[in-house]
This record gives C-alpha cells, sequence and structure tokens, in this order.
C-alpha cells in the first residue's frame, strides 16, 4: 500500500525530506560527538596546565587572573625531562648546594643558598628516602604566571617516600640563553 505525501508548495518536488525525527536526532547526536572529539585534546592539554598553575613552585610565584599558558604539544621535553631528573637527584641526596647552583637564574635570584638548604632539608626529611618516583606528566608552555614570556617545561611526578607512600613533586623548568634547561621551581606534597 503506498502513501503519499503532500510537500508545500515552496519546496521542489524532487526533495524529500528525513522520515521523522530520529534522524534528524542521529545527525544532531553525530555533529556534537565530532565536535567533542575535535575539542579533546584542546581541553585534554588546558586541564592539567590549569591544575599546574594552581600549585605554585617552592620559591612561590606570586598568584594572578593571568589567562592559562599556551600549550605546544609538539614541542619535545626529553631534555629537560632529563635535566630535571639529574636535578631532582641532587635534591634526593640532599645536596642543597650543589642544587641550587644548578638552578636557574630566576630560582637563585628567589632564594640564597642557605634558605633553599633549610628549606629542602624541611621540606624532604620528614618523607624520608625515596622508593621510587615516576613521570606523571610533563607539559611545555611559553607562560607562566609572574614569570616573563620564555620557555618552560612543568613536570609532575608520582613519588613514593619511606613515610609517604603517595606525593606529588612538580619541577618547573625553564631554558636558559645557554642553551640549557635548568629547575625554576620545586614542589612536594
Amino acid at each position: 500500500m503506498s502513501t503519499t505525501r503532500s510537500y508545500p508548495s515552496h519546496r521542489p518536488p524532487r526533495f524529500r525530506p528525513f522520515q521523522g525525527r530520529t534522524l534528524t536526532v542521529a545527525m544532531a547526536a553525530g555533529l556534537a560527538a565530532l565536535v567533542t572529539l575535535a575539542a579533546v585534546p584542546v581541553q585534554a592539554q588546558q586541564a592539567p596546565m590549569q591544575r599546574r598553575l594552581a600549585q605554585p613552585p617552592l620559591f612561590s610565584m606570586p598568584a594572578s587572573g593571568a589567562r592559562a599558558a599556551a600549550v605546544d604539544i609538539n614541542r619535545d621535553v626529553r631534555p629537560a625531562l632529563e635535566a630535571a631528573d639529574l636535578w631532582i637527584g641532587l635534591a634526593d641526596i640532599n645536596r642543597a648546594q650543589q642544587s641550587w647552583e644548578q638552578a636557574a637564574p630566576v630560582f637563585q635570584r628567589a632564594i640564597s643558598a642557605d634558605a633553599w638548604a633549610k628549606r629542602l632539608q624541611a621540606a624532604r626529611a620528614p618523607l624520608g628516602r625515596v622508593k621510587s618516583r615516576k613521570t606523571h606528566d610533563a607539559v611545555f608552555t611559553r607562560s607562566l604566571p609572574g614569570q616573563p614570556d620564555g620557555e618552560y617545561v612543568v613536570i609532575q611526578y608520582d613519588t613514593v617516600f619511606e613515610h609517604k607512600a603517595e606525593a606529588h613533586e612538580m619541577v618547573t623548568m625553564a631554558f636558559g640563553v645557554d642553551g640549557r634547561w635548568r629547575v625554576a621551581g620545586y614542589l612536594v606534597r
């Protein structure tokens, strides 16, 4: 049995509208899913960066209402990770003087070597020795609140200490004029 439909006069007779709302809803859901999928990488990059910006490094950058930092996903962060691992190894064995000497100028201006030694000892001694450390993530950015624009890598570690099973360390690396990555901030929680 055949049924005929009448079309409004403003549509040409060859045009056939969708059969019911189901297809229109499905197309809208598909379009929404496509838009959501396209936005995931940007959101995935921004959320960790906003979390990191809420946690200032040990030398306490001033909080500001600055916009979220621009993230460059194509930047190779391995050299910064290697430099951070070497530096944090000095902190692990309580070589505060050496770690301060190898830090970025912004770190050295923010805290004296003696004050750094005291602060490192106060922060790390209650935790005990490092049992394990795993890089959680590392994000390259060109701006940080309270700092001049430059090249930075914010690294988060999941660390297990003798006296604290779940600790988080954050090391902020800055690319210097000498072409080397140096520590600009350190935080352990």
